[in-house]
Formats: C-alpha cells, structure tokens, sequence
C-alpha cells in the first residue's frame, strides 16, 4: 500500500457484529529515513471502548464455562489486550494474512519495535484501569458481571488451562514479599516512590511482562524485516490462539495475586502490598524502565 493511499484514514477494528473500535489515524510522515507512516493512537482507548460496550450490554442469559478464576483471566486478556491494546489491529480478522507471517522463518519479525511498545504500553494501562476496577466493584458484583459479559460478547480463542508458573501469585504472600524487599534493599527506596505514586500501574507493568511480553509472542516479534504492511493481518489464527491462551492462563494467576492482595488489604497499603512487584527482576516479573504514566505512543513504521 502506497503512502497516498495511506493519507490521514481512520484504523478501525471490528469486534463484533455490533462494535466496531477506533485504533487510531494512519498518515504518512517524512522519518528520519526518509518517507515513513505515522499510526497516531485514538482520542478515547481502546480499553475504554471496550468497556463502555460491556456496561452497556445485558448480562448473559447462560453461565460461561470453567473456572471463575479462568473465565476471569479470559476476560482480563481480552479487555486488555486482544481487544483493548493495538494487538487488534495486527490480529484484524478482516484483513487478508501477511504471507511473510505465514511463512517458515521463524527469524523474520512480524510485529515492529514502535508497535510493541505500543502494545506493552496500552496493555499495561488497561490492566490498570481495570485493577482498579475490580478493587472498586469486587465486593458489589459489577466486575462479576462485566467478566460474565466479556467471556460472552468479545471473541476469544478456545483455552486450556496450564496455570503455570504461579510465583506471580506467590509474590502476594506477605512472607514472600517481606523476603523478595530484603533481597531487594538497594532499590527498595527508588521503587517504593513509584509504589507509592502509581501502584495500580506498578503492578499492571508486571502482570503484563509476565503474561504478554515473556511469552510466545516474542517468536513474532524478534527478528528483523524492513517494512511492515497495516493493511494485512499480521498474526495468524494459530498464532493468535497460542498468544491468547497463554496470555489468558497467566493473568488468571495475576487475577489471583490481586485477589489475595485484596484479602490483605487491612494489613498492608496497596502500595506497599504491589511493592515486591517493582523488585521482581530475578523472576522475569518485573519489566526494565517501563513507563508509569503513558497511556499509549504514536508509532513510526
């Protein structure tokens, strides 16, 4: 697809027969390289639309499935990410699929390194926004019900629950996380600044390096190719179905974390209880110099 024909359109995604989600504007831009195309990220995001649509609609006639706890990380991984971050759009099913993410190299990068940072960036703000949800509207039923409606409403590959590496949820444990401070003491100071500033977002930027970023999806996004097309699809159904039942499995167990957390929340201050979350490195848990604040960033391909 030419740059003229690239010129200020509108990205849209569809979810479902009825919503239909703005990702933002494509425009061409001169790069430092010359010609490049410039994805500007929508007024309202992703994650809000979403959930907007899922307070609006009516709950269920049937129960889903499984486990409350699996049903609660499908619904995290779809509010968040398949459907709330720009994943969507490298997961658009109405594109026709980019025959280089079709093809046997398993070297050739798929996803751009803007675009990932896109991705981590609206994902983790969404886990925010939708932990602080569930702290909210736990205790009165409306997070059960949106759970209900996302499981129901918003398309998601079928799972399987493995529920592996649970010492995401092993960091809640007061004992655990007294003993991951201590190991920690040198940072203690600087990361408990950011605990106490940001603690939702603190939190969400390790269950999303956990349950996203140190997962399959690096063998789509690690590599190299110059030239990324937004008008293909650029993950595949078995890619995407990999990617979300992975995802869904570890943010069960961050649901779980958030849960205990909960449970202990007469004896810690959030932000002391999300603290060990912030010191994690040795676990893969916590991510390096992500931000706090941002909610999304333009990308340049």
């Amino acid at each position: 697809m030419s740059l003229e024909q690239v010129a200020c359109r509108q990205l849209r995604v569809r979810v479902n027969e009825e919503l239909v989600l703005d990702a933002g504007t494509v425009e061409p831009a001169a790069g430092q390289h010359g010609e490049t195309v410039l994805i500007r990220p929508p007024e309202k995001s992703m994650f809000r639309q979403v959930l907007a649509y899922l307070m609006k609609k009516q709950d269920p006639v049937w129960l889903p499935k499984g486990t409350r706890i699996g049903r609660e990380g499908v619904a995290a991984a779809a509010l968040t990410l398949r459907w709330g971050s720009y994943f969507a759009v490298l997961a658009d099913r109405e594109k026709p699929i980019w025959a280089v993410a079709q093809g046997p190299d398993a070297g050739v990068s798929r996803i751009a390194d803007a675009e990932m940072a896109r991705i981590n960036i609206e994902a983790s703000a969404a886990v925010a926004k939708w932990v602080d949800f569930y702290r909210e509207h736990s205790g009165m039923g409306l997070y059960t019900r949106i759970v209900e409606r996302a499981i129901a409403y918003l398309p998601m590959p079928r799972r399987t629950s493995k529920r592996e590496a649970i010492y995401f949820a092993a960091l809640a444990a007061p004992e655990i996380a007294a003993r991951v401070v201590e190991a920690r003491s040198d940072h203690v100071a600087r990361v408990r600044v950011d605990a106490e500033h940001h603690p939702s977002r603190l939190f969400a930027n390790a269950l999303v390096n956990y349950a996203w970023r140190n997962g399959p999806i690096e063998d789509i996004h690690a590599g190299e190719y110059e030239g990324y097309p937004i008008d293909r699809r650029r993950v595949t159904p078995a890619q995407e179905g990999e990617l979300m039942r992975f995802t869904s499995d570890r943010m069960a167990t961050g649901m779980t974390a958030l849960m205990s957390l909960a449970a202990d929340g007469e004896r810690r201050l959030w932000s002391e209880q999300v603290l060990p979350y912030g010191l994690a490195w040795m676990l893969l848990v916590t991510p390096t110099d992500w931000t706090l604040t941002e909610a999304s960033r333009e990308v340049h391909l």
